[in-house]
C-alpha cells in the first residue's frame, strides 16, 4: 500500500496502477486543483503490490538507458500536414496502420455535457482519425483504454499508441511484456495541466463570451505554422462565430506555455530527457529556420515552414521498424539529437518550476475568476511596458545596447 503514501510529485496520474488492479482496490481521485491520484481502498487491497511493480514513473524509466536517437526533420503528405499541429507524422503512420488492419489510440478532446472531456480513444477507422489530430493541452484520461490495448495486443492486432512519454511507460508497465504487434509514438511534452482546470477556463471564458463554446483547438493553422488557438461558439441568440486566440489573450493557453499549471511530477519527469518511453519521439522542431535553413523552400529546399515542419526521432530498432513499415508519405532529413533539443528542451530537461504556479493554485481554490483577474492584471502591466519600450527612439535603444554590450549588461 505504497501507493497511497507517496508524495504528489512521485504520481504522474496514468492510472496505470488502478487499471492493474485485479480487486478494484484502487480508484483515481481528484485533489483540490484536480489532478488524479490513486487512491487505496484498504477493505479491498490483498497487498499483492502489483500496482507498486507496475509504476514505471516510480520504479525509473525501465527502458534502455539511452536510446538509438536517430534523429530526423520530418513532413508529411500535403493532406495530413494542413490537418495537423505541426508535420503530420503521427496522422500520416496513423492512418497507414488503420488501412493495414490496425488500431490506433490517443487523445480526443470533445464538448460533453458539462464542459470537455479529454480521454484516450479507441479508433479503427480512419474516418474516425480526426477525432485524434491536432494538439490537446491538458491531462488526458487513460483508464478505459488501458484492457482495450491488452486484449487487441493478445488477438494480433497491430497496435499504435500515442500519448506523453509517461503514457507509454504507464501502458507498457500495465503490459508487463513487450509485444512485438505494438508501437508507441511519445509527443514532445512540457507538462500537463488538468482537465478541471481547463474546464473551469472554459466556463469562465464562456461568461466573458456571453455563449457556449462547441469547439476549442489549441492550434489552427489558417494563418501558418504557429500558437494560435481557435474557439468556435455559440452566442445568446444562436448563431455560430468563430474567434482566434493567440496564447497572450487566453491565461489559460499562456499559463500553460509559461509552465504555471502542471501537475508537480512534470517537473521531476525523467522522461524529459534522453531517455525515451517510446520507440518514436515527435514534436515541432522549432526554429527550423535557423538551424536547418537549407531545407526551406527560400533557401532551394523542399519544406515549406509555413505548413509545419516535425521532428522526428527513433528511440530503438522498433521505432525504425515503424517508419520502415507505415511511414508511406513521410519525407525525411537526417538531423541531430542535439540539433533538435536546441529549441525543444524537453528533449534535456523537465520544465522548469515556477514561483507563479503556487500563487495560480492559491487563487484557483476561490474559483477560476481569481485567477482570470490576476492574469489580467500582470498582462495590462506587460502591454504597458511595451508600450513605453515602443516610444523609446530607436537611436537611444542603440545606444543602451552599445553601453549594455560594453558593460557585460551589469
Amino acid at each position: 500500500m505504497k501507493i497511497n503514501t507517496m508524495k504528489k510529485d512521485e504520481c504522474c496520474g496514468c492510472g496505470a496502477c488502478a487499471a492493474s488492479c485485479s480487486k478494484s482496490a484502487i480508484m483515481m481521485q481528484e485533489d483540490q486543483d484536480g489532478f488524479l491520484y490513486p487512491v487505496i481502498n484498504p477493505d479491498l487491497c490483498i497487498n499483492c503490490g502489483k500496482c507498486e511493480r507496475t509504476c514505471k514513473f516510480r520504479n525509473g524509466v525501465g527502458f534502455p538507458p539511452l536510446s538509438l536517437k536517430k534523429t530526423y526533420v520530418a513532413i508529411s503528405d500535403s493532406t495530413n500536414i494542413l490537418e495537423s499541429a505541426s508535420g503530420g507524422i503521427f496522422s500520416g503512420i496513423a492512418k497507414c496502420v488503420l488501412n493495414n488492419g490496425g488500431i490506433v489510440y490517443g487523445c480526443a478532446l470533445n464538448r460533453a455535457q458539462d464542459g470537455f472531456a479529454v480521454q484516450h480513444i479507441r479508433i479503427a477507422d480512419e474516418q474516425d482519425l480526426y477525432l485524434l489530430k491536432g494538439s490537446k493541452y491538458v491531462q488526458s484520461d487513460m483508464t478505459k483504454c488501458y484492457g482495450a490495448v491488452q486484449k487487441d495486443l493478445k488477438e494480433g492486432k497491430v497496435v499504435l499508441f500515442s500519448g506523453t512519454a509517461c503514457q507509454v511507460a504507464g501502458v507498457k508497465g500495465f503490459l508487463g511484456k513487450e509485444y512485438e504487434n505494438l508501437y508507441t509514438i511519445e509527443i514532445v511534452c512540457h507538462g500537463v495541466p488538468s482537465v478541471r482546470f481547463f474546464n473551469d477556463y472554459i466556463h469562465d471564458y464562456e461568461k466573458r463570451l456571453g455563449g457556449s463554446i462547441a469547439d476549442f483547438r489549441f492550434r489552427d493553422k489558417n494563418q501558418g505554422w504557429q500558437l494560435l488557438g481557435k474557439v468556435t461558439y455559440n452566442d445568446d441568440e444562436g448563431n455560430t462565430k468563430v474567434g482566434y486566440l493567440p496564447p497572450e489573450e487566453s491565461s489559460y493557453y499562456q499559463m500553460f506555455l509559461n509552465g504555471y499549471t502542471y501537475r508537480e511530477s512534470c517537473y521531476k519527469c525523467p522522461y524529459a530527457s534522453e531517455h525515451r518511453a517510446g520507440d518514436v519521439t515527435i514534436g515541432d522542431y522549432w526554429c527550423i529556420d535557423l538551424v536547418h535553413p537549407e531545407l526551406l523552400v527560400t533557401n532551394g529546399g523542399e519544406i515549406c515552414e509555413k505548413d509545419g515542419v516535425s521532428c522526428l526521432i527513433t528511440n530503438n530498432a522498433h521505432g525504425s521498424t515503424l517508419i520502415d513499415l507505415y511511414g508511406d508519405g513521410i519525407k525525411k532529413w537526417q538531423s541531430t539529437y542535439e540539433k533538435a533539443a536546441k529549441y525543444n528542451a524537453q528533449l534535456l530537461h523537465p520544465s522548469l518550476p515556477k514561483d507563479e504556479r503556487d500563487t495560480v493554485f492559491s487563487l484557483y481554490e476561490k474559483g477560476y475568476a481569481h485567477v482570470e483577474s490576476w492574469y489580467q492584471r500582470r498582462l495590462r502591466v506587460v502591454k504597458l511596458k511595451r508600450y513605453i519600450i515602443s516610444l523609446v527612439p530607436k537611436r537611444v535603444k542603440r545606444a543602451i545596447k552599445r553601453v549594455l554590450g560594453k558593460t557585460g549588461g551589469e
